[in-house]
């Protein structure tokens, strides 16, 4: 990755991207599906707006993702993650009916990690409905070298203290991914997962766990105006993860106590 490499990337910034659609309500309810979580009952799922806007059909990489080139630049680092995101619910979608989605990579930044080599890029995303922006999303996308495998959570015992708990599996991990079209071979290829990219399992989706987090706050508190989360260690299907709520904020907790993700909503 030469400093010309990162200047050519960084060509892809400040473009915007405009899509229109009609909002399928039924699309959110397979994502609703995914989460365990009652429409009925609760409304809206957490960060349900993931079921929209789907990536349109194109060329897919050897990962799954959508071949590198296009909305995103032609990165050399084989690793693509999504690390973190800050939400803004400004008013509520409105199924049925048409919206308008705003996507842009605003910055790309080389930094060093403790793989090595990262590549930063932040995304923002916006989402306007009868004339008024209903939500703003701003991503961080992290592009990183191969790093050695990963061993396998060794549980505790007692486990974490905790608000809340799930166990992921391969089913639930599926459907979160056939409703969002993430078809990062991770979270459902194990002989991929294991062999290519040295995880001892599945790997559950971060933006799936940020959702339970959001689903405990919203459980208590009705539906958030702020969120925003920040990956910290993957998860594995098949292994119980502890969703925690204190006046410092969310933690998703591994079944060996190590903190996953923080978030906070508000």
């Amino acid at each position: 990755m030469t400093p010309e490499d990162i200047a050519h990337w960084q060509s892809w910034c400040g473009k915007p991207e405009w899509r229109e659609e009609v909002l399928h309500g039924p699309d959110v309810v397979r994502l609703a599906e995914a989460l365990s979580w009652d429409v009925e009952t609760l409304g809206w799922p957490p960060l349900g707006h993931l079921a929209l806007f789907l990536p349109p059909p194109g060329q897919r990489g050897v990962d799954g993702h959508p071949a590198r080139g296009g909305f995103f630049p032609p990165v050399s680092l084989p690793r693509r993650m999504f690390a973190s995101a800050d939400y803004q619910f400004h008013r509520p979608l409105i199924a049925g009916m048409p919206a308008m989605q705003m996507r842009v990579l605003e910055s790309l930044e080389p930094k060093h990690g403790k793989t090595g080599t990262l590549l930063l890029g932040q995304v923002r995303i916006e989402i306007w409905q009868e004339g008024e922006k209903a939500l703003e999303e701003v991503q961080t996308i992290v592009w990183r070298d191969d790093g050695p495998p990963v061993p396998l959570p060794i549980p505790v015992s007692p486990p974490p203290t905790c608000d809340a708990a799930f166990t992921p599996g391969p089913v639930q991990l599926f459907l979160f991914s056939a409703a969002t079209a993430n078809a990062h071979r991770i979270h459902y290829d194990l002989a991929y997962a294991s062999g290519e990219e040295g995880y001892p399992g599945l790997v559950v989706h971060g933006p799936l766990v940020a959702a339970q987090l959001l689903g405990l706050w919203e459980r208590r508190h009705g539906p958030a105006k702020t969120f925003a989360f920040r990956a910290q260690t993957p998860l594995f299907a098949g292994q119980p993860i502890a969703l925690a709520a204190s006046d410092d904020g969310l933690q998703a907790l591994r079944c060996d106590g190590t903190v996953a993700m923080q978030a906070n909503a508000g």
